[in-house]
């Protein structure tokens, strides 16, 4: 079942946090392609949060969103928060090589495709994100979400190990798992396969010797109940590419982590009184937290420090 038919998508804190991280760092990637007249391509849902914040902070029109379900697709179009949307019914796998090959107002323009799955990587995606990497236009941006949870690849540990293999070739770091206990961990399973998926892409722009190649710029994990993966980066043009390099290098950049967001659910008030000890010189421990009046975790804390300036505020109104 499609996600969408059980989760709100713009009400999940960690996901709102990775996806402000990515926003944040695309704002800054595109002000060095001052010329780019970008087309956003992703899948919007009926929500449409990433559109609306493509259109708002990055100053998008022209924008497109793919959905597979015949119900969802009529709800979509019903809910697309602009004009200049356009929503195609189908698979991306089928429509996006369209798009480049017949579709002349967007296969001249660079294009930010996010290709946020809810499923596990497979090999069909895989050759979909590598078909992306040969075909996009110079100074183009490809992104993709999925579940990094180690079970939904192979219920059996013992077999865990191979199927990465099989999936991601030499471009999965296999020397990181020595025991059965670290094909179960999450945490660890997680990073090793968003840096799989960056040596996947990065491996494929050499093969096809891409003129720019391919940058990492995102590789991100966050936890909403199920583990998540985001990895992507940029397919510049050699003109572009050590000026997109340099702002990579650059210490504030926080597109690229191995430190997964698991920030916990808060009411609003314990987020303000968390807010109002902050920015602040040392650590706050657990200790300052019960002074406040509740009490949270070490981790949860550390967490909530680290991206307290994106920790989202949601607001329940009664009528």
């Amino acid at each position: 079942m499609n996600s969408t038919n059980y989760i709100d998508f713009s009400v999940r804190q960690n996901k709102a946090i990775e996806r402000a991280i990515v926003f944040d760092g695309l704002r800054r990637l595109l002000q060095y392609d001052k010329d780019g007249d970008y087309v956003y391509i992703g899948f919007g849902s009926v929500w449409f949060v990433d559109f609306d914040m493509a259109h708002r902070e990055l100053g998008i029109q022209t924008m497109l969103s793919i959905e597979s379900d015949e119900v969802l697709f009529k709800r979509a179009q019903f809910n697309k928060p602009y004009r200049t949307i356009e929503v195609a019914e189908g698979k991306s796998y089928d429509l996006l090589p369209a798009l480049l090959s017949e579709r002349e107002d967007l296969s001249a323009r660079p294009w930010i495709v996010w290709l946020d799955y809810d499923e596990v990587l497979d090999e069909t995606k895989l050759d979909e994100l590598s078909e992306l990497v040969t075909s996009l236009p110079p100074n183009s941006h490809v992104i993709t979400t999925f579940s990094a949870a180690p079970h939904r690849y192979t219920g059996k540990p013992t077999d865990r190990l191979e199927r990465f293999k099989r999936l991601f070739g030499d471009a999965f770091p296999v020397e990181r798992f020595e025991t059965m206990k670290d094909l179960r961990d999450e945490q660890k399973v997680m990073v090793a396969l968003g840096d799989a998926v960056i040596a996947f892409l990065k491996a494929r722009s050499v093969q096809i010797a891409r003129p720019g190649g391919f940058i990492p710029a995102f590789n991100l994990q966050y936890q909403d109940g199920t583990p998540m993966a985001t990895a992507g980066g940029i397919l510049p043009s050699p003109e572009l590419a050590e000026q997109f390099k340099a702002e990579l290098r650059r210490e504030d950049w926080s597109g690229l982590s191995s430190k997964p967001i698991i920030t916990p659910p808060l009411t609003p008030k314990e987020v303000s009184s968390l807010r109002a000890l902050l920015p602040n010189k040392t650590a706050l421990s657990r200790e300052d937290i019960q002074h406040l009046g509740f009490d949270l975790l070490e981790d949860q804390i550390e967490s909530f420090c680290e991206h307290y300036l994106k920790y989202p505020s949601f607001v329940q109104t009664a009528r």
